[in-house]
């Protein structure tokens, strides 16, 4: 006879439970956080992290001071002035904030690399069962973004809203057709926290192939809202990578997203690094906010790769009215809205190889004179390359944001807007 109802339901969880538990185990196993980079940024925040599990704002500053500029650091200034957003005040808010300690999740930062067999039968068995487990990993990843995308995204933004995308062909030719081996690095405006997950189910080719997926970046505070075990099963399997504000531009997470696009893997990035809706530009009186200096590192890592990079810039407009955020608040309004319609400009390639190239032998110069072995420490001449290269991407995000008819395209949700302002 048949178990009863009540028996099969808890095999049944029990069995969902064990999978999920031995996927993340798997997951954990192939794709650890990365570990320190090249250089003693890692040793410094690794040992600040071992010791305790809080950092203190005042000796995470100092530490910055000595492994390099913070990743949210330096930024042009070409698309607009530059603003005092962080900076302390005359009222003394700002040391207040530096004295604040700043919670430090574990498994944020690891100071070793794990020991693996290399040799002999065990290293065979241990690169058979890697890849073998890479391969489920990327199933399983295929199997949950085509479910969320056919199911979810794509519907809500072509059912629920509309979407509208100049030169669309441009960019899914690139996806799938450009020659094997060039990395695709794409940038954009950052309008909502929807921008990631929704905006690419509609821009990327149907039916969307695991294998030809992009990467991207996540704050760590969202990409471990939920833990761990969540952050392998939802944001690693849809090609996900964590990175940390308060790290240098030289830290291990994105050096592991600059090398998947070294490979000839497609990367994206928010050069922005956080939410800029209409509502702030227009208070500031400029069109796209303040780019950082890792869109520059992402592109000229990839000066040894196959072919050169190719630089696809496009921005787009209403994601700020799917997720609106409250006029001078960083919150925003959930649920997502409906009726909306999204407009995506896709640029032409931005070309720096001429950048790459002037800069070649300059960089290897200063490794030298710096005693520098590997190719990843950030040096004086590299930020200069990076600088340059940032203001080429900047300039041409500005010229697709000038085509915005900003009377149609930047009106804030009704659902954020004081009463006054709505009548």
């Amino acid at each position: 006879l048949p178990p009863p109802f009540t028996t099969r339901r808890r095999m049944l969880t029990r069995a969902v439970l064990s999978s999920l538990l031995l996927l993340q185990g798997v997951s954990s196993f192939i794709a650890p956080l990365p570990s320190a980079a090249p250089g003693p940024l890692g040793h410094v925040h690794g040992r600040l992290d071992s010791l305790s599990g809080w950092r203190v704002g005042a000796a995470a500053a100092s530490s910055r001071q000595r492994t390099g500029t913070p990743f949210g650091g330096a930024r042009t200034g070409a698309g607009a002035s530059m603003t005092a957003e962080g900076a302390g005040t005359a009222d003394g808010g700002g040391a207040e904030r530096a004295r604040r300690p700043r919670r430090v999740r574990q498994g944020n930062t690891v100071t070793g690399t794990r020991r693996r067999p290399t040799k002999g039968a065990a290293g065979v068995v241990f690169r058979c069962a890697a890849a073998a487990l890479k391969l489920l990993r990327d199933v399983y990843g295929q199997l949950m973004v085509l479910v969320f995308d056919t199911l979810i995204n794509r519907p809500f933004l072509n059912i629920l809203n509309r979407v509208e995308i100049t030169n669309h062909k441009r960019l899914t030719d690139l996806i799938s057709k450009r020659d094997k081996g060039t990395p695709l690095i794409t940038v954009s405006n950052h309008q909502s926290s929807l921008d990631e997950p929704l905006l690419f189910s509609t821009v990327i080719p149907w039916p969307i192939k695991q294998w030809q997926l992009r990467y991207s970046l996540c704050n760590d505070n969202m990409f471990y809202v939920f833990g761990p075990v969540f952050a392998q099963l939802f944001f690693y399997a849809a090609r996900g990578l964590p990175i940390w504000r308060t790290q240098s531009i030289n830290q291990p997470s994105f050096k592991e997203f600059c090398d998947k696009a070294k490979e000839g893997g497609w990367c994206h990035i928010f050069p922005e690094g956080r939410l800029w809706q209409p509502w702030k530009l227009q208070k500031q009186g400029r069109l796209l906010g303040d780019l950082k200096p890792g869109v520059g590192k992402l592109v000229a890592n990839c000066d040894s790769s196959k072919h050169p990079p190719i630089v696809l810039p496009f921005y787009h407009t209403g994601m700020h009215r799917i997720l609106p955020q409250f006029p001078n608040s960083k919150k925003q309004a959930m649920p997502p809205k409906i009726g909306n319609t999204i407009r995506v400009r896709v640029g032409e390639p931005i070309d720096v190889s001429d950048l790459i190239e002037e800069y070649r032998e300059r960089r290897e110069a200063a490794r030298k004179e710096l005693s520098i072995t590997d190719s990843w420490t950030t040096t004086p001449t590299d930020t200069e390359l990076y600088t340059k290269i940032t203001e080429r991407v900047e300039s041409a995000l500005v010229r697709l944001a000038r085509q915005v008819d900003q009377d149609l395209e930047w009106q804030t949700h009704p659902s954020v807007l004081p009463a006054d302002e709505c009548a």
